[in-house]
């Protein structure tokens, strides 16, 4: 007998996988975030223990497809290269980079958030931001785990409404009545808007606790809770759309075009958040 498909999951079986894993892990990463920083560990760690802490977190969402690609069957049918576990990461990867190298800067001067952690291996754009704060380098591993977990919820999320809504996934034919395709379409970017502003207003929360304030806090918390949410999913608008496009019903995205994607979706977020702040000015 055959297997129902997933309602959650993608057809295809090496996305839905890497989907079921990193939904898997995400438990274990989110775990050893809130001990090291609710222990208050992180205050007496060096360089080297926040770089090993930031792989030890980042790392496995590549490091076990890759180990398990040759072995496991819903891996193996396809080159490494051009998996979607190893393109889902790659533009994970860079649009982490884009975003933590030169858009953190905007969450210091615009959304008023204050770094302290004891590091001195800092590394952020020369010239881009008001501020002096830097960025400590093992945040954009600590970030790729963040990411991957929010998009993967996001995904999974938005193809079940998808479902609900009787909309076909992207690169899928869409039979949905055309009378009403308008409406559902409608329905689903709220849905989209409504994820995008759950999961910032989220990380915003725990991270802006007073129990963690010796070393990441907010100016402003009320602030950053409801206007700087809004601020944060506009990451999420852009790179949704985009990753739901990635490896679509039936094709393989090459690798080139994932890279390019990604690039677009930073520099995107770049003219947003620099529109926004024209236009809001800084919050805190």
């Amino acid at each position: 007998m055959s297997q129902a498909p997933s309602k959650w999951f993608a057809a295809d079986p090496g996305k839905a996988w890497t989907e079921r894993f990193i939904l898997l892990y995400s438990p274990i990463w989110i775990a050893l975030v809130a001990w090291a920083l609710l222990s208050r560990a992180v205050l007496a760690w060096d360089d080297p223990a926040f770089i090993g802490f930031g792989l030890l977190v980042g790392l496995p969402p590549v490091l076990v497809p890759a180990l398990l690609h040759g072995r496991h069957p819903a891996l193996r049918g396809t080159p490494w290269y051009d998996s979607y576990w190893f393109k889902f990461n790659a533009w994970i990867f860079l649009f982490v980079f884009v975003g933590t190298y030169f858009l953190t800067h905007y969450f210091f001067d615009v959304l008023g958030m204050r770094y302290a952690f004891p590091t001195e291996w800092n590394g952020g754009a020369a010239l881009v931001g008001r501020s002096r704060a830097e960025i400590p380098l093992f945040m954009y591993p600590l970030t790729q785990a963040y990411f991957v977990t929010y998009h993967v919820v996001m995904l999974v999320c938005i193809r079940r409404a998808r479902g609900l809504l009787g909309l076909a996934e992207p690169g899928a034919e869409d039979r949905s009545p055309r009378a009403t395709r308008f409406v559902r379409r409608l329905a689903l970017a709220c849905v989209v808007c409504g994820l995008a502003y759950a999961v910032s207003f989220a990380e915003t929360w725990f991270m802006a606790s007073d129990a963690i304030s010796d070393y990441f806090r907010y100016v402003d918390k009320a602030r950053m809770l409801k206007y700087g949410s809004l601020f944060y999913a506009c990451y999420f608008l852009v790179s949704l759309p985009l990753l739901e496009r990635l490896d679509p019903a039936g094709r393989r995205t090459p690798l080139g075009q994932a890279v390019l994607s990604s690039l677009a979706a930073g520099m995107l977020v770049f003219f947003i958040l620099d529109l926004l702040t024209w236009v809001i000015g800084p919050i805190a």
